[in-house]
């Protein structure tokens, strides 16, 4: 028996009621009895993406039964009775059946003990639940083995007799396991449990075919894996959402099969999107997921993906569960980004330096421009500016580089101070006017900043730290197309 904070239970907005309803012949009812189980309110909750939303709840009475009841039909998933004191949980199938009845007792034996009437999804998932604890207390003692040798890293002992025996137990019980969950899908094609579990397979890639040269494609397996890798999983079953299957399987294909490039990555959504399209719920998951992870990443340059999906999806008056306040935020952040993403030319700033001459960034001869946004008063920039003065110095000779430093404050006195203090023998720019709008053009929210420009001014980093600069330059320096690509 598992146990979940209630914390983790994400309540679902304004439509959970937590009043019993009749059931009707349209509707749910799910009867349980667990012997042992303490008196209060268990609730019924569900998977939808990586979290857990309620549904319903009930009173648990002294005999250890409780019941969820209500109009309307469940949506199809796997849901989660959690129950008094402790928040220990066991899992139910839903998809057709929606009259059952479940009977077991408290402890470690809840699963091996559940009895099921009414529902033949939940009588193959137990026995699956039963067959899979017995298969892990059968590959236990094979684990501690190797676990035991991994603890001993001064060494290799994978040639070692004991070693490869329990290596070889693993592999046998898991091409068991697998063997199960194919004959399950044969014997059970309509069940949702076997839709689930073809959706976990990891696809099997075939030998790789050989080149005019008589070689074997290196690129085969990786291609292969990228267009296969969605073939087991009904997309048209919006079940699938209500299981941890699918948002594994969206996070893993988006950020570790896919190249971590954004013109590769808004190709891929382009791909798969139409793939989902026909059901309203995985199209708005994969969009929502897809936009609000890449415009967090913390990966330099992710921000494309956003861009993408807004101008793509939400701005096309597609994302039908947005209102028209959070849409028009959306879009604002989206054309705001727009301008400023890697590979576009830098918005030009024309700025006075300290003497009140005018300086134009566009108009620098350098082959690399550090454009650098900072305050004399930032204690953070305090630290970061003598840090870039370092890196530049040491770079400019090698790439020739130039810094064209922007005050984003009117603090004139402290800034010239700050600049005569520290040798900052570069560029330095004020607008204390916001003539040019600076802030709004650079997305500049806090100081410092810094973008790397080339000699075209394209925007080839940006929000990069003065310490990573000199390693960022030597790999762009090789393979500048590389980092072209968007």
């Amino acid at each position: 028996m598992r146990t979940l904070s209630l914390l983790c239970i994400c309540l679902y907005a304004a439509t959970t009621a937590f009043a019993q309803k009749p059931a009707t012949k349209d509707g749910y009812e799910l009867k349980f009895q667990i012997k042992g189980l303490q008196p209060g309110k268990a609730v019924l909750a569900y998977y939808y993406g990586n979290k857990q939303y309620i549904k319903d709840s009930a009173r648990v009475d002294v005999e250890g039964r409780f019941a969820f009841k209500g109009t309307g039909k469940l949506d199809r998933g796997i849901y989660l009775a959690v129950m008094p004191p402790d928040n220990k949980y066991f899992e139910v199938v839903v998809a057709d059946e929606q009259n059952l009845n479940m009977q077991s007792d408290t402890g470690a034996a809840l699963i091996d003990h559940m009895k099921v009437t009414g529902s033949r999804e939940n009588q193959l998932f137990y026995d699956y639940m039963r067959y899979i604890g017995d298969m892990k207390k059968e590959s236990d003692p094979h684990r501690k083995v190797l676990d035991k040798f991994h603890a001993d890293s001064a060494h290799d002992h994978k040639a070692e007799p004991a070693y490869k025996a329990a290596e070889a137990e693993l592999e046998r019980i898991d091409k068991e396991v697998k063997e199960y969950k194919n004959n399950f899908i044969a014997k059970n094609p309509t069940a949702f449990m076997a839709k689930v579990f073809k959706a976990s397979r990891e696809p099997e890639v075939p030998e790789a075919p050989l080149l005019p040269d008589g070689k074997k494609d290196s690129t085969f397996a990786y291609r292969w894996y990228k267009q296969h890798y969605w073939d087991d999983i009904d997309l048209t079953d919006d079940g699938i959402l209500r299981t941890p299957v699918f948002h594994q399987k969206l996070e893993t294909f988006f950020n570790k099969v896919v190249i971590q490039i954004p013109d590769s990555i808004n190709a891929e959504v382009d791909r798969f999107v139409p793939k989902v399209k026909g059901n309203k719920d995985l199209f708005k998951y994969t969009a929502y997921w897809v936009t609000s992870s890449f415009e967090t990443s913390k990966q330099m340059g992710m921000e494309a993906v956003f861009v993408h999906m807004a101008k793509t999806y939400y701005m096309t008056g597609q994302a039908f569960w947005v209102d028209s306040t959070t849409l028009g935020k959306i879009a604002d952040r989206a054309m705001k980004l727009d301008p400023i993403l890697i590979g576009k030319v830098a918005p030009n700033l024309v700025m006075r330096d300290t003497t009140g001459a005018f300086k134009f960034m566009h108009g620098i001869k350098a082959d690399y421009t550090f454009l650098c946004f900072w305050d004399p008063g930032c204690g953070h920039c305090k630290k970061v500016v003598p840090v870039l003065k370092e890196v530049n110095d040491k770079l400019k000779q090698q790439y020739n580089t130039e810094v064209f430093g922007v005050c984003t404050v009117n603090e004139l006195e402290e800034w010239k101070k700050f600049i005569i203090d520290k040798k900052l023998n570069w560029i330095n720019v004020h607008d204390p006017q916001n003539q040019t709008r600076f802030k709004d053009l650079y997305d500049i929210y806090s100081t410092p900043v810094i973008y790397i420009l080339d000699k075209e001014k394209r925007i080839i980093a940006k929000r990069i730290a003065p310490e990573d600069i000199e390693d960022f330059m030597r790999r762009y320096s090789k393979n500048p197309m590389k980092f072209n690509s968007k």
